[in-house]
């Protein structure tokens, strides 16, 4: 296995952080934005000692609990991993990684751990964020956003599904006044 190589793999989990987990010949490999039991096809990025990463190229069976991402930067963006998944299989999917997690660490039984406690609201819920910002010499302006998924580069975005109404008018203020050159970061938040 080596990087560039397309593969097919059947997803059987979902990593702590949102990765998909896939096996190639008994080989660990992390493929973001599937869910368990997908069939996808996938490009290898980055091969190590004991796992590879993959980018997603295309889902070749869906699960039924893929939904469409409400946010135009989904994938792009490195602030959500669970867009791509309906709500109550968000909860499912939390609920057995905290689970997994209490008793591989602390040895907790499976049934002490209460179920997730589900959101009012699914968007327009985050009351802090990060902004940065970061000169792109291409277009030879500002990006005003968020550190994309897949590299350190900032996102250019205008708004942000998960936070709330304040924060994507802070960002457009931001976006109104930016700094003459990029390395802005600063952490917007509103009372709740």
């Amino acid at each position: 296995m080596s990087p560039d190589t397309k593969v097919s793999l059947t997803i059987e989990d979902i990593a702590f952080g949102g990765e998909g987990v896939a096996r190639l010949n008994g080989f660990v490999v992390f493929v973001p934005f599937v869910l368990p039991d997908e069939v996808v096809e996938a490009e290898i990025t980055e091969v190590k000692k004991k796992f590879a990463r993959a980018r997603l190229l295309r889902v070749l069976r869906a699960s039924p609990d893929r939904v469409a991402p409400e946010c135009r930067y989904f994938g792009d963006c490195g602030g959500c991993q669970y867009q791509h998944v309906g709500y109550a299989a968000q909860l499912r999917i939390k609920h057995k990684q905290i689970t997994d997690l209490f008793q591989r660490i602390g040895g907790f039984a499976g049934s002490a751990i209460e179920p997730v406690v589900p959101c009012l609201q699914q968007y327009g819920y985050r009351n802090r964020i990060m902004v940065r910002s970061q000169w792109d010499k291409f277009k030879k302006g500002l990006n005003i956003g968020f550190i994309r998924h897949d590299n350190r580069l900032v996102l250019d975005i205008e708004e942000c599904k998960i936070a709330g109404p304040a924060l994507n008018e802070q960002i457009n203020r931001v976006r109104a006044e930016p700094p003459a050159k990029g390395g802005l970061k600063v952490a917007l938040r509103v009372a709740p």
